[in-house]
Order: C-alpha cells, then sequence, then structure tokens
C-alpha cells in the first residue's frame, strides 16, 4: 500500500511540474523585453509596418489574444495546451504539433538504439570494472570513458565527419537520406545515413553510463553482503548478477530513462553537424529564426518527456527494490 501512495504522490508531483512548465512557457514571450508581437513577426516586419501599416500589427495582436489581459489570455493559453493546440510556426506555417511529430520521429531513429545499446555497454563495463576496481580493464575503460566525455560533441562529430566520411568515404556527409529510394531501398539508405551520428552518440552515452555505473559499483563492492556471499563460495559470475547488478540498478535506471528526455536535445550538436533533421536542429532552427511557437512546444514536450521518463524510472525502481516506498526515495 505504502508503494502505490508513493507512486501516486510521485505522480502528482509530475503533473504539477508539467503546470509549472506550462505557466513558465505562457510568461516566456511575454515577458521578454520590448512589444511581443516585434518577436512574432520580426523586427523588419514589424518596423515596417509600424510606418506603415500601423493596423496591421493591432490585427497581429488581437489575432493572438495579446490584446486581452493576462488572465485572459493565460486561461486561453490553458485550454488551448489541453486540446494540443500550439499555433503555427512563423517560419512554415504549420501547425507546431505536426512539426513535432514529425522532426521527433528522426530524433527516434538515433535515441532508441543510443540508449539501448550504450546501457548495455556502459552496464556490463561499469559493472565490472566496479568490482575488479584499479585492474588493466578498469584503467582502459575509464581513461577512455573520462576523455570521451570531456571532448566536447560538436568537435568529436566533426572530427568523425572529416576522417570517415570526408576523406575516407566510408558513410555519407550528410541528411537523412539521399532521396529517391523507396521500400527496403529507403530503410537501408537512412540505416547508412544514420550509422556515423549513431557511433558517436554510443560512445558519448556509454562513456558517461560507464562511469556512473562504475562508481555505484564500487560502492556496492564494499557493502558487507558482498564478502559474505564471496565466503559462502559463491562464483564471480554469480555474486556479480545477483548481488552487485541488483544493487546498483536503481541509480543506472533512472539514469537511462532521463536520458530518453533529454537526448532530444543533447543530439543538438549531432544532429546540426550531420544535418539530421530532428528535434535538435528544429530547436536549433527556431532559435536563429526567433519562432516562438515552435520554441515554446518544443520546451513544452521536451519537459513533459523528462517529466514522464522520470516518473517511468520511479515505477521500475519500486518494482526492482521492495523497500523503495514512502520517503525512501531511490537509495538502495
Amino acid at each position: 500500500m505504502e508503494k502505490w501512495l508513493y507512486l501516486l504522490r510521485r505522480f502528482g508531483e509530475g503533473v504539477f511540474i508539467v503546470f509549472c512548465i506550462v505557466t513558465v512557457n505562457f510568461f516566456l514571450i511575454r515577458f521578454m523585453p520590448g512589444d511581443p508581437v516585434r518577436h512574432i513577426l520580426g523586427e523588419d516586419e514589424y518596423f515596417n509596418l509600424m510606418s506603415m501599416d500601423p493596423d496591421k500589427i493591432e490585427e497581429v495582436r488581437a489575432d493572438y489574444g495579446l490584446d486581452k489581459s493576462y488572465p485572459e489570455q493565460y486561461l486561453a493559453y490553458l485550454n488551448k495546451t489541453i486540446h494540443l493546440d500550439f499555433g503555427n510556426s512563423y517560419r512554415t506555417k504549420n501547425t507546431v504539433l505536426s512539426t513535432i511529430v514529425f522532426r521527433v520521429k528522426w530524433t527516434m531513429w538515433l535515441a532508441i538504439p543510443t540508449i539501448l545499446i550504450s546501457g548495455i555497454l556502459g552496464a556490463v563495463s561499469g559493472l565490472y570494472c566496479g568490482r575488479n576496481q584499479g585492474g588493466k580493464a578498469d584503467g582502459f575503460f575509464t581513461t577512455a570513458g573520462l576523455v570521451i566525455s570531456t571532448i566536447p560533441t560538436n568537435c568529436l562529430a566533426i572530427l568523425f565527419l572529416i576522417l570517415f566520411a570526408f576523406k575516407g568515404g566510408w558513410f555519407p556527409i550528410s541528411g537523412i537520406t539521399k532521396g529517391g529510394c523507396v521500400g527496403l531501398e529507403k530503410i537501408f539508405d537512412i540505416f547508412r545515413h544514420m550509422q556515423l551520428p549513431l557511433i558517436i552518440m554510443i560512445l558519448y552515452r556509454t562513456a558517461s553510463n560507464h562511469l556512473l555505473m562504475r562508481s555505484t559499483a564500487i560502492q556496492v563492492n564494499e557493502g558487507e553482503y558482498i564478502s559474505t556471499a564471496v565466503s559462502k563460495g559463491m562464483t564471480e559470475r554469480r555474486v556479480r548478477l545477483c548481488h552487485m547488478l541488483k544493487n546498483t540498478l536503481c541509480p543506472y535506471v533512472t539514469s537511462l530513462c532521463m536520458q530518453f528526455g533529454n537526448i532530444l536535445t543533447g543530439a543538438m550538436m549531432v544532429e546540426i553537424v550531420f544535418s539530421w533533421k530532428g528535434m535538435g536542429t528544429l530547436i536549433y532552427d527556431s532559435v536563429t529564426t526567433k519562432d516562438f511557437p515552435m520554441l515554446q512546444g518544443c520546451f513544452l514536450f521536451i519537459g513533459v518527456c523528462v517529466v514522464v521518463f522520470n516518473f517511468l524510472a520511479d515505477l521500475i525502481c519500486t518494482m526492482i527494490d521492495p523497500r523503495i516506498k514512502g520517503g525512501a526515495g531511490r537509495e538502495v
């Protein structure tokens, strides 16, 4: 019973956080310096209309409800958000929701394999190195993880692009597909274009996952129950799988779930370098063109994803460790 009360409390906290995100989104454009209509139209068009057709500015203000009081605007914004109406993009004139749905699909092509592959590799290497701290494998993998984690993503992406795509010719230079492909040919072409950015993202995530699992495994390895298991004659494999892995899973699973939300923006630099039309490039293009409705939609979507996957992490952790209930949190 306490476990379900804990999950219910976490769900309520998540709903409150989403409400706060929606509220911040509402005030984001309205509290920016200057007239909000200027951010909507752009400075050049705004000042042209100011001198030639001021009535047009008032029409735009009325279309977006900016001529009403803040409470009226806020209630209207909440109503539209509940009905998933985020308006249209200033740049493309397409609806924000349809654009996000289309772009997030391509980010998922990179995100899902990255999380799954790097999650397994990081868990295996981190658990082994945590159990055998100071060994040759620990020295190699931990040093490699630290080096990869400190290199900026765009630098590694450009380096790989020059070496393996431009000079080596092993991978396509940019884009999602060369075009003109259908059926299985298109799927294989997309897979060929995604290989190099996927390799880079897997390297980064594996490095961070390895360091997290290693540090957690070192703490677990110092527990008395590990020494007791070894003294009873348990094999090394059983000690790692039955005792160490189970007690390191909660913080590790939490990190993996949070990566699903954070990877939507974390892949931005890689997507820009390889012209991969996902959420990262969408946010970048929206910032450079001051497409505020699209930015608001992207921020709201990412915030909701982080909250949802955080709650999913709580749910999974309660299944892994029955001690998590009430105020116990995720500590093992």
